[in-house]
């Protein structure tokens, strides 16, 4: 089989070129299109073996082009690339042909499995292809033909059962061993049964014999493996009508179960961070209502400022979770401009300084000796800068120090947060990013936080072409480090941009 051609079409350059990159070194023929319009033309003169398709473009968007794709050049594998939130929309784009789907944040190792596994179809279809156009060969050809098609049998990541009209086995693939946890040796020759002991595994398969029809069924961890199957049984007919046997089909969806399980603790979770601060807001307003003689001894500013605080963390929580939604869908247009590192840590130190004042912290700011110039859509950064040195000053006790220092090295910019705050656990660390997460202790039990600031920020950042990392030490403090590329502004930009400001 050829190079395998591969074509990536996202109106994002970064997730384009992202693509690209976790695909470097394979024996693959790369192209991008920007636009859905772009996608279809390259496909129409150069064609391709292999579409990774944004669903969410401007334009003609994902599904147009996943169905222009299916009714002219239905030979092509489509692999869909949604964010977190719109996984329904992958759903429906797979049930209209798409062979798989990619979610946004992914990992270069995530894109490579999946393309992987479209490649490995395109070459089992090749293979199958040749082996068909071989059957008028000599008896030796035919041989040769069988021992390709147990070959290609035997690779196949789905357990496949073959049975007779008894049930009895008569033949599996090295597969079905390890996904069905299959004990008994030998499996053929014995009934299905006797290898998967769950009665509605076994049902399934007569069903599908007795009643000549294809059955599917779902079958949770620990009824025939401990992972989540999906069945696909189906009865094998013979040339003149009748049955034969059957040939079941095992999937692993146990990541697909996963996600939809995190679908739902995602909306439990925002369903109950809403609705914590919605019901202290109306037991304050109910207090100042019916004149609460203990309300009644205090002034009612302070009540009235603790209504406006609970009010500001839930706008805030709203407001991350749309930023996050967005950045996960992919739907965030970024303007990226080039941006002056000094100026936009000179805002935000501005902002967090009377809270850094009335705490008894010390702030001290380390700017690197040079002007730095940095490619970024300037709010959404401002945001994730903010949200860190926002952090740095809520965990760390009265009296503490925060040290904010940038510098520059290998065409990068790093700016690093330093505090001297409770730190974190090493148990916690690998956590802290994921979204909701927060650590539980006595030291944090009165710190408010929907556990989404961090979340946040590694979207931003690696939205940037940046990354983050972080170092802590309980009871010592936390230390995060934010690197960027650093933008190519010529001198003639920085004085036109100097001019205007």
């Amino acid at each position: 089989m050829d190079a395998i051609r591969i074509l990536i079409v996202d109106d994002e350059k970064v997730i384009r070129d992202g693509v690209e990159r976790a695909l470097a070194g394979k024996d693959y023929v790369i192209t991008k299109a920007e636009s859905g319009e772009r996608g279809i033309e390259m496909i129409r003169t150069a064609g391709c073996d292999i579409l990774l398709l944004d669903l969410m473009m401007p334009g003609i968007d994902g599904f147009a082009v996943l169905s222009w794709v299916k009714e002219n050049q239905p030979e092509i594998e489509v692999i869909v690339i949604t964010g977190f939130a719109t996984v329904s929309k992958a759903v429906s784009a797979m049930k209209q042909g798409a062979f798989d789907f990619v979610g946004k944040p992914f990992t270069p190792d995530y894109i490579r499995i999946v393309v992987g596994k479209a490649v490995g179809k395109l070459r089992l279809q090749a293979e199958a292809e040749q082996l068909r156009e071989e059957r008028t060969l000599s008896l030796a050809a035919i041989n040769q033909e069988q021992s390709r098609l147990k070959t290609v049998f035997g690779c196949m990541v789905e357990a496949v059962i073959i049975t007779d009209r008894e049930g009895v086995v008569v033949h599996h693939n090295p597969a079905a061993i390890n996904i069905l946890e299959i004990q008994t040796d030998p499996v053929v020759g014995k009934p299905l049964a006797a290898s998967i002991r769950d009665e509605t595994a076994v049902e399934m398969v007569f069903e599908a014999i007795d009643g000549s029809q294809v059955v599917t069924r779902e079958f949770a961890p620990g009824s025939i493996s401990r992972r989540y199957l999906r069945a696909h049984c189906s009865p094998v007919r013979s040339s003149g009508g009748g049955i034969l046997g059957s040939v079941t089909v095992f999937e692993d969806i146990s990541t697909h179960k996963e996600i939809d399980r995190m679908k739902s603790d995602f909306v439990a979770m925002v369903a109950h961070e809403l609705k914590a601060p919605l019901a202290s807001i109306e037991q304050m307003i109910y207090a100042l209502q019916v004149d609460c003689k203990y309300e009644a001894l205090h002034s009612c500013n302070a009540l009235h400022k603790r209504m406006i605080v609970r009010t500001r963390d839930l706008l805030q929580l709203i407001e991350n979770l749309l930023n996050l939604s967005k950045l996960e869908s992919g739907t965030v247009i970024f303007r990226l401009e080039p941006v002056q590192g000094h100026e936009i840590l000179a805002d935000i130190i501005d902002i967090v300084t009377p809270q850094v004042q009335s705490k008894g912290l010390k702030l001290e700011y380390k700017p690197c000796p040079h002007d730095w110039w940095i490619n970024v859509d300037y709010d959404h950064l401002r945001t994730a800068f903010l949200n860190i040195i926002s952090n740095a000053v809520k965990y760390t006790p009265e009296g503490g120090r925060i040290e904010i220092a940038t510098s520059l090295a290998g065409g990068q910019a790093c700016l690093v947060v330093r505090d001297s705050g409770i730190g974190i656990g090493k148990d916690d660390l690998p956590h802290i990013f994921d979204r909701f997460f927060r650590v539980k202790g006595k030291a944090t039990r009165h710190i408010t936080g929907s556990g989404l600031g961090l979340a946040l920020v590694k979207s931003v950042v690696e939205a940037h072409n940046g990354y983050i990392d972080v170092q802590s030490e309980p009871g010592v403090g936390t230390a995060f480090s934010l690197h960027f590329p650093l933008a190519e502004v010529d001198a003639a930009a920085m004085e036109k941009m100097a001019a205007v400001e």
